[in-house]
């Protein structure tokens, strides 16, 4: 046994060193080092030595995918159940997604200028450099860093590289736990009885909508939001899946909790609709699908508390088919069926609406087929065109309402360095930050000037403004001072999760940990 060069397995650190150099990947130093060195060892039994690159390359292979975004393997086999009721074209589409062809002509140059210039460069010395750089780069960086989570709205940075945070970790995860004790004790107190003017209250829960999506697509919140009387800038959804989203939403009354609190259960006053209920409210649970995908109608009636049953429109007329190729009932014929056969009778009405019009992969009903950044556009103005005339609808019963728009996540239309377009894994900033919005209807109202809160804000801040309204009676007519209703609305700290994975704020920029890691910075661009 002696040392040698690396050989060929030098490309396979190199290309590595430039995706880590993009940030398109992290880099376990200590891992690719002893890698590395296992290559430098040559045995001279050459039975030995092919067994030796064998299992390099099985390990090169799980190293790679260790060092990259991608969701842990486990993870992926708890989720194989819902990937197999993917349509055959949504794999297709996500297949065109992952290859990335700039990166494949890059890896061509790569192979090429290594293949020529290896007969007069020394590769394994480049590669031990690089080794060392990185070791050295890791070595030095956390030393700068001070850990501490702040509120940071509005001060999204660019990065270009990842950074490890191996420091003062107990502070971090510390003020993790602070984060979610401070938000326990949030409670929000609806009055006991309320004799005040009556309004329904109208959820739309809207999936994959984003304010990175809307600026992908060349839409601004004034484009859509414009007859909306209160617009929150920088809602956090604090996670980039449908199910927890929802569950979320229907336990607002309360604090933030951590991903594995959303699946206990809850004290009796963090349900938003048994609080409604509780005051003579008749609960609604309205969809423009089946809700069968990952569980979902059973997550929101268990975990949500929302036993109403599921209003049907297997009779509606079906504008989309989901990645699945069930069918996605129109916005506009399901909101107003629910309105002519249901929303005159309860008095007064809570209701939760839940749409997937916007989810990735959809396919237009009797349309060519179109992948989701072409279709994207057009979904998103027959949505919000449908909601438009669903509005105009309310107004026309001259009952009072109290409308709010609140997106699950965004769709992440174009991805970044981390995951590519559609993946949502990680709760990155551009996903949790979504645009919700209020809109209060009734008679007695005069139209007001829009607010918008620029503020981090997320779900307790809308139980909040409910009961405010209830408070003060907003749809007598008599003090329709918006500015009082939004004045000390509980702001938040920016913290998404999703299982095994959380992002947060460390000195003003996004840090993601995953599977109870390292805290690494979130690569941007």
């Amino acid at each position: 046994m002696k040392l040698s060069g690396l050989g060929i397995w030098n490309l396979y650190f190199l290309v590595k060193f430039v995706l880590f150099y993009y940030g398109a990947i992290k880099f376990d130093f200590l891992s690719n080092a002893a890698l590395a060195a296992l290559f430098a060892l040559t045995f001279s039994n050459s039975q030995v030595d092919k067994l030796k690159h064998f299992i390099g390359a099985v390990f090169a292979i799980v190293l790679l995918y260790k060092d990259s975004w991608l969701p842990p393997i486990d993870r992926l086999t708890k989720q194989a159940g819902n990937i197999q009721d993917f349509s055959l074209g949504y794999f297709v589409e996500l297949f065109g997604r992952i290859v990335n062809y700039d990166m494949l002509l890059g890896l061509f140059i790569i192979v090429i200028c290594f293949w020529y210039t290896s007969q007069w460069i020394r590769f394994t010395t480049v590669t031990i450099a690089g080794l060392i750089f990185i070791g050295y780069q890791g070595a030095l960086k956390p030393n700068d860093m001070a850990v501490s989570v702040q509120n940071a709205p509005n001060q999204e940075q660019e990065f270009s590289n990842t950074a490890v945070v191996t420091q003062k970790l107990d502070s971090a995860d510390q003020q993790l736990n602070d984060f979610y004790k401070q938000q326990s004790q949030l409670v929000s107190y609806f009055p006991d009885e309320y004799n005040g003017t009556q309004f329904d209250v109208v959820v739309l829960n809207i999936c994959s909508l984003a304010i990175a999506d809307l600026n992908a697509i060349g839409v601004s919140l004034d484009d859509v939001y414009s007859d909306f009387d209160i617009v929150f800038s920088d809602f956090n959804s604090a996670t980039s899946y449908s199910g927890p989203a929802a569950i979320r939403l229907l336990r607002a009354s309360c604090g933030q909790t951590s991903q594995p609190a959303l699946f206990d259960d809850a004290p009796e006053q963090c349900h938003l609709f048994n609080n409604l209920e509780k005051l003579g409210y008749d609960s609604h649970l309205v969809m423009n699908h089946d809700g069968h995908f990952d569980g979902f109608k059973d997550l929101v009636k268990k975990q949500g508390k929302l036993n109403s049953p599921l209003f049907d429109t297997t009779s509606l007329p079906v504008v989309q088919y989901s990645f699945d190729s069930k069918p996605i009932y129109s916005d506009e014929a399901v909101l107003n069926s629910w309105l002519e056969e249901q929303g005159d009778s309860c008095a007064p009405c809570a209701m939760y609406y839940n749409t997937i019009s916007l989810h990735d992969g959809n396919q237009l009903a009797n349309s060519r087929r179109m992948n989701s950044d072409e279709s994207y556009p057009v979904r998103q103005q027959n949505l919000f065109s449908d909601i438009n005339q669903f509005i105009k609808n309310l107004e026309k019963r001259g009952r009072n309402v109290m409308l709010m728009l609140v997106p699950e996540h965004g769709a992440a239309l174009q991805g970044d360095k981390v995951q590519f377009a559609g993946l949502r894994e990680i709760p990155s900033p551009s996903i949790v930050t979504v645009p919700a919005a209020i809109k209060f209807i009734g008679p007695d109202l005069p139209r007001m000037s829009q607010i918008t809160v620029t503020n981090t804000s997320s779900y307790f801040a809308l139980s909040e403004l409910i009961t405010k309204v209830m408070k003060s009676n907003y749809f007598a007519g008599k003090s329709n001072n918006m500015a009082e209703l939004v004045s000390q609305l509980p702001t938040s700290q920016k913290v998404a999760e999703n299982a095994g994975t959380i992002m947060m704020y460390v000195n003003k920029r996004p840090y993601i940990q995953l599977d109870g890691g390292e805290w690494t910075l979130y690569p941007r661009g």
